[in-house]
């Protein structure tokens, strides 16, 4: 049984910000899971500045989605495109360099929080060198003190390490980022502060973002546009 993408809602609304910014967009894209055909006729247009909710219960897709649009996975049908250009076309490692996939577990490696901010910079995964000051000024902005960059990384919290992979993804200033239930972790306090400073990132460097979440609430008062998910017989999407 297949899956479809039934209802986008929200206002078409322009873009956020003003910058040189790509439009992203999903045309007819079908996912398929060990050969069952679980995502079809996904399609959708994000423009610059634009934050679109992925709706849905658990087992839906909305996870496997995002990792079909980060490149992750191969979409078995449709067409993604970025400024109006294919994947094949900018090169995937471009490709993955401008949109980028932020996932619900934190993915951090040995070492202090410094370290793993700094390190995607050491391998020219980055259009700009490593930038400290905006480094701490988004830690803080998430609550997490300037002085804790020497802390060890697998120290931290989930929620904590959350916002470091959050921070070091704006610090790679992605075109697009694609966030998996971004404040799964998170207290009210520290959630509010994640949603201000994504609108913010979108206001001023026309940054798109693709959020996963169960949280209707949350999508109705976050996010310009709503992509609802229906689920599948048996579907263990995510």
């Amino acid at each position: 049984m297949s899956q479809h993408s039934s209802t986008i809602t929200g206002p078409s609304a322009p873009p956020r910000g003003g910058g040189d910014m790509a439009t992203f967009t999903a045309d007819a894209i079908a996912v398929a899971v060990d050969g069952q055909l679980l995502l079809e006729d996904i399609s959708f247009r994000l423009e610059p500045g634009q934050l679109l909710a992925i709706t849905g219960p658990s087992g839906c897709g909305k996870t496997m989605l995002l990792r079909s649009l980060a490149g992750l996975i191969d979409p078995v049908a449709g067409q993604l495109r970025l400024n109006g250009e294919a994947p094949q076309q900018l090169g995937w490692p471009a490709y993955r360099r401008r949109v980028l996939l932020v996932h619900q577990q934190p993915v951090l490696t040995p070492g202090t929080i410094r370290d793993n901010l700094e390190r995607p910079f050491r391998y020219r995964a980055a259009a700009s060198p490593w930038n400290e000051a905006a480094a701490t000024r988004f830690l803080e902005r998430l609550h997490i003190e300037a002085e804790r960059l020497e802390q060890r990384a697998d120290s931290l919290s989930v929620g904590q390490q959350q916002r470091v992979c959050l921070v070091r993804a704006l610090l790679l200033q992605p075109d697009v980022l694609l966030l998996d239930e971004p404040t799964s972790a998170l207290d009210e306090t520290a959630r509010d502060a994640v949603e201000a400073l994504i609108r913010e990132v979108a206001l001023e460097r026309s940054t798109a973002a693709v959020i996963v979440t169960h949280d209707a609430a949350q999508a109705e008062r976050w996010c310009d546009v709503q992509l609802a998910l229906q689920p599948t017989a048996g579907g263990n999407g995510q």
